[in-house]
């Protein structure tokens, strides 16, 4: 009896450790899915003329084959195969719109519950620092963000899943995914540096999240289009006073003890360089303290596209648009036309739009200005384009960024709020002219 007991013991082992590994076939369909999702991605990527058509067909082969994957990295969510389809889902750029979105949250669930641990999670936690902003308002926040995607699923079955899952995470009031996911790493994870990414991603998090409500607070139009639930929602992200004090802290906490920890993030290039955590938080905490909303606007002083040296400080007394843009920017040129119109309306007015130019090539910055009749001034941002010295210290995420001062260069739209120019450039020339009475 007691051999057979034992029998049954090691035979319960023997299945459970072969449990814990997807089986030869498992393994082949992933790795045959997988590459047709790189190779169409590969090929997508260096093509210009027909890239729409390429695009559709890249995420129609995302919405086939990234669910058949995930599935079958679920039957065995511990093992080494399963953690790389985990971490691959994770870090899919083109995962931030519609289903595939909701296998990215999922995955950062099953990250978190297994393998918070892993040494291989670092480039994941950057990735998320990066992306933070589509990422920080747990359920409600993907929720606003997915819907508009889940209406170009090509699928209706996906396109129903997508849904469901969504409702999944609403129905779970603490589902935060990523957050989740980098507090757990912070908790577990062994490897110092890692730690250290994973601290600072949630900095980057706690940053978005206080802007947005600080503008949510004190832009009404930036709720303009919110429903009643929305609205009543947004209230129970807490205030954005504790997002700043919580960014505040993780952001010093880098500083203070990660000061020689470098970023984890994959590089562009074999020769670009990790920049220190340190650094990259001593921007940030800057940004928290000078460049939010009700803040004067930090002094510019450099040369111009056309050479010569100019100041933001020239415009106070006028209404002043601020926006980072350049040449290899689409959206920032297509922005063009509607500057061009509002520089001609308020002609006569006390009103000044500057740009900070971000093309490493100066002669391309001064022909993009000649070829769109941009007449206002811009600061160019030297050689090192979008990484220059102007946008490392108003640190710039993302082109085009548009900042709007009041005639005392107090920063009054910042994000999304600013997209509309003519909306805020009326409002805040109103205001001015009711002071002036």
């Amino acid at each position: 009896m007691k051999t057979i007991t034992t029998l049954l013991v090691l035979m319960s082992f023997v299945i459970t450790v072969h449990s814990e590994q997807l089986s030869p076939s498992d393994l082949v369909k992933i790795n045959e899915l997988r590459k047709a999702v790189e190779d169409a991605y590969t090929a997508m990527r260096p093509t210009k003329g027909d890239s729409g058509n390429l695009d559709k067909a890249y995420a129609q082969l995302e919405e086939t084959n990234v669910p058949k994957i995930f599935s079958l990295a679920q039957k065995e969510p511990e093992s080494q195969p399963a953690f790389d389809v985990f971490l691959w889902i994770a870090m899919d750029s083109y995962a931030l719109r519609g289903l595939i979105r909701t296998y990215q949250l999922q995955s950062l669930e099953y990250l978190a519950n297994y393998h918070s641990t892993n040494s291989k999670l670092g480039p994941l936690c950057s990735y998320l620092g990066r992306y933070c902003f589509n990422t920080w308002g747990g359920n409600r926040m993907n929720w606003i963000w997915l819907k508009p995607g889940v209406e170009h699923i090509s699928n209706p079955a996906y396109g129903a899943r997508a849904i469901k899952e969504m409702g999944r995470l609403e129905a779970n009031k603490s589902g935060r995914p990523a957050v989740d996911f980098l507090k757990s790493v912070i908790k577990n994870n062994s490897n110092r540096a890692i730690r250290a990414q994973a601290i600072y991603a949630l900095g980057r998090f706690d940053a978005e999240k206080f802007a947005d409500l600080d503008g949510f607070e004190k832009i009404p139009v930036y709720a303009k289009g919110m429903s009643a639930n929305v609205l009543a929602e947004w209230k129970t992200f807490g205030s954005s006073q504790q997002a700043a004090a919580d960014a505040e802290n993780e952001f010093n906490d880098v500083i203070a003890n990660y000061s020689d920890c470098l970023d984890l993030g994959e590089r562009s290039s074999p020769k670009e360089k990790a920049p220190r955590l340190k650094e990259l938080a001593e921007q940030n905490l800057f940004a928290l303290k000078h460049l939010s909303l009700g803040k004067e606007a930090p002094e510019i002083e450099a040369k111009g596209v056309d050479g010569k040296l100019f100041k933001l400080s020239d415009s106070r007394g006028k209404i002043c648009v601020l926006t980072f843009w350049a040449s290899w920017c689409g959206p920032c040129m297509a922005m063009v036309p509607e500057e061009r119109a509002l520089v001609q309306q308020m002609q006569g007015k006390p009103f000044s739009l500057i740009g900070v130019n971000g093309d490493e090539s100066l002669s391309n910055a001064k022909r993009a200005m000649e070829r769109e009749q941009m007449t206002w001034p811009s600061f160019w941002n030297g050689k090192e384009g979008s990484k220059g010295p102007i946008a490392k210290a108003w640190n710039v995420k993302g082109w085009p960024t548009i900042y709007i001062l009041d005639a005392k260069g107090v920063i009054r739209f910042n994000g999304a709020a600013a997209d509309d120019l003519n909306r805020c450039v009326d409002e805040l020339m109103k205001e001015l002219a009711d002071t002036s009475l």
